[in-house]
């Protein structure tokens, strides 16, 4: 066992050896079985075989194949492309419902509005079913338009100004009049690029031997391989040099003679191949192959999904990747196998019996028509009566039993038994009964009612709601899931769209990193009508319940209306329904307003009457205290009356004794006097 230091780089001519080798080793690369198998179908499926056995023979050809496939295809189409919005991201909370709402429209814009994806699942739903697996490729694809634009007479100042508002605008030409004034041409640079899915041919399609699947973690080599002009290559961007060093041997002649591209265009006589020889080398074609490839190239250790372009000996580009482009879908997958059942195969052996069981009865038919006649010698007049096929002509002989017709055997009766044995064997095989592809006499009587039909041709759809399934979750989830990661890792800027007929601002950089997606699907028949039923039994119980219109808000309501019209296909829902949240406040009726008004009025006299109240409130408490302040005031000027009369009264006592007083002192002055003088007199 080597050890890592004796690991070394490799060299482009090591790189080339070893992708040729996986590609020489590969399932598709020449004339292998599978192909021969995809060659057979295609011819069975186009009605050129089986051949008549001899050439007089019927040259009639039963269509099983392209009946059953054609109808397995349009049963399956309907699903996913009839309108309706089969994948939806599952928000990852509460508060994040709008956002996986907003995701799940833009990722439905990508993938039905900038692509052609009903043409995409046509063609990957035809390949699957003829050649057992159908295959698309998604990828972000760098593109810009330029568009030119003309100006006339303005200033220097304001084409600087003009040049300098994007990096984008670009002066193409230019010319002065006499005044000094600009006119020409700008060309303006618009960034195209976008997310592109396109259906490949199985043929294109190379897969290691014994691949299970092709996820990136089991499996170790795919490639794509498509023819390119030198032209092309140069205007994708290539050095020239490497270029120059794919050399003159390496055409696609290994296309040329691929016999699934032969039965493909035999029925139009375009079988000479695709070969430009002696014509111009810029239109020269070349087999360019993308291959996926795990591969240690610095001699690390470990071995690296890579992607590497090559073209003959010239390694174009080499990048490491964490995923594979390819999205795949095989309607009869077989376990730990990469490639499926062989749909339109299993009715080979029907078409053959059938066609010949209906040739025979065409060719007894014609034969019974025209029956051969035995002619005794001698027995005609003129033999050429009897050869000629005029109506009512005469045939004269010359005896009663001259001509005599040939016994012929009869047909075998079991013969149309056994046709319709091939009839059920046929839906046995394919799970396609006649009932799903329109109805027969035999289901349509007295005794079986609309429903019962109903329910036949739902029942009779349990094999094609498997192969539903299978492409539901082999190919929608995993396209819808690439689709969002490429819209993440290369959008950068906002957008401005039409989502379901309103305009929203897209900022995928800023979405999460992953989600998970649902996928919803409808196959029996009239089951969207009876969905819809449901919602709508259920709309109107929970309207007319009143123990349930608490509980069924106006949000409630928008959110189940507008699952009913999603589900009969009308998506511009908003045209017809305005969420709860953008609706003007309701207007009350005459009578409620009447009644508001009273209520108002009542409200503001009962307003009043209890401001009168509280105003007299106050003024009655205003008037008791000023009633105590009128007392209290009188108390204290009574108090004050008093308290003066009682200093009077002090005083005129005081007066008095001070009378007396000097009476007494002037009675002591003259005791000696014997009369008494009176103050008065």
């Amino acid at each position: 066992m080597a050890k890592i230091e004796d690991y070394e780089k490799l060299e482009d001519s090591d790189i080339v050896s070893i992708v040729d080798t996986n590609i020489r080793q590969s399932i598709g690369y020449m004339d292998s079985d599978l192909a021969r198998e995809r060659k057979r179908v295609t011819d069975y499926y186009n009605g050129t075989l089986p051949k008549p056995a001899h050439d007089g023979n019927s040259k009639y050809v039963s269509q099983d194949c392209f009946n059953q496939v054609e109808s397995m295809k349009a049963a399956l189409l309907e699903t996913f492309s009839s309108g309706n919005r089969i994948c939806k991201f599952a928000p990852q909370g509460p508060e994040d419902t709008q956002m996986a709402a907003i995701c799940s429209s833009y990722t439905d814009y990508v993938v039905f509005r900038q692509n052609d994806f009903f043409g995409v699942l046509r063609s990957v739903i035809h390949d699957g079913l003829v050649a057992r697996v159908g295959t698309a490729k998604v990828f972000w694809q760098e593109s810009s338009q330029v568009d030119l634009e003309s100006f006339e007479n303005i200033t220097q100042d304001e084409l600087d100004m003009l040049l300098a508002q994007d990096e984008n605008i670009e002066l193409e030409d230019s010319e002065a009049d006499d005044f000094g004034m600009l006119s020409g041409t700008i060309a303006i640079t618009r960034d195209t690029s976008q997310v592109v899915i396109e259906a490949i041919p199985p043929e294109e399609l190379l897969v290691e031997s014994q691949a299970v699947s092709l996820d990136i973690d089991t499996i170790n080599f795919v490639a794509h391989r498509t023819r390119k002009t030198i032209t092309e290559l140069r205007e994708m961007g290539y050095d020239e040099d490497k270029i120059q060093q794919i050399g003159d041997g390496h055409e696609d002649v290994e296309m040329e003679t691929d016999p699934e591209i032969l039965a493909r265009f035999d029925e139009i006589g375009a079988d000479r191949g695709h070969s430009n020889h002696g014509y111009q080398d810029q239109i020269r074609t070349v087999m360019v192959y993308e291959a996926y490839i795990k591969i240690d190239i610095e001699g690390t250790g470990i071995a690296k999904m890579h992607r590497i372009l090559k073209a003959g000996n010239a390694i174009l580009d080499v990048e490491p990747v964490n995923r594979l482009p390819f999205v795949t879908f095989a309607p009869l997958p077989v376990p730990h196998s990469f490639y499926g059942s062989n749909f339109a195969e299993k009715l080979i052996a029907t078409q053959n019996a059938r066609t010949v069981l209906t040739r025979s009865i065409l060719d007894h038919s014609m034969i019974t028509n025209n029956p051969r006649y035995m002619v005794v010698k001698g027995g005609l007049s003129n033999p050429r009566e009897l050869i000629s096929s005029r109506l009512g002509g005469l045939v004269n002989v010359t005896r009663p039993d001259a001509v005599t017709p040939m016994q012929q055997a009869s047909l075998n009766p079991f013969v149309f038994q056994t046709i319709d044995m091939l009839d059920r064997n046929a839906e046995d095989n394919t799970g396609t009964s006649r009932l799903s592809m329109g109805l027969s006499k035999d289901a349509i009587s007295k005794q079986n009612s609309a429903a019962m039909v109903e329910q036949l041709a739902t029942m009779s759809q349990q094999r094609q709601k498997i192969i539903a399934r299978n492409l539901a979750s082999q190919f929608v989830k995993p396209l819808f899931h690439l689709v969002y990661q490429l819209c993440i890792e290369n959008e950068s800027q906002e957008k401005i769209v039409d989502l379901s007929g309103q305009y929203v601002t897209v900022d995928p950089s800023r979405w999460e990193d992953k989600r998970d997606v649902m996928v919803e699907l409808r196959l029996g028949y009239g089951e969207q009508d009876r969905e819809a039923q449901k919602l709508l039994s259920l709309h109107q119980m929970f309207s007319q319940d009143p123990t349930i219109q608490p509980l069924y808000s106006p949000q409630n309501r928008y959110q189940m209306l507008k699952q009913i019209l999603e589900q009969q296909g009308i998506l511009n829902v908003e045209d017809y329904l305005t969420p709860p949240d953008q609706l003007p406040p309701p207007e009350p009726d005459q009578a409620q307003q009447m009644q508001m008004q009273m209520a108002q009025k009542q409200l503001e006299l009962q307003e009043r009457q209890q401001a009168l109240a509280e105003q007299k409130a106050q003024m009655d408490a205003q008037m008791d205290q000023m009633k105590m302040q009128m007392e209290q005031m009188k108390a204290q000027a009574s108090h004050a009356l008093q308290a003066d009369n009682m200093d009077l009264k002090e005083a005129q006592l005081a007066h008095k004794r001070r009378i007396d007083e000097g009476e007494l002192a002037i009675l002591k002055r003259t005791e000696d006097v014997r009369g008494i003088v009176s103050p008065t007199g």
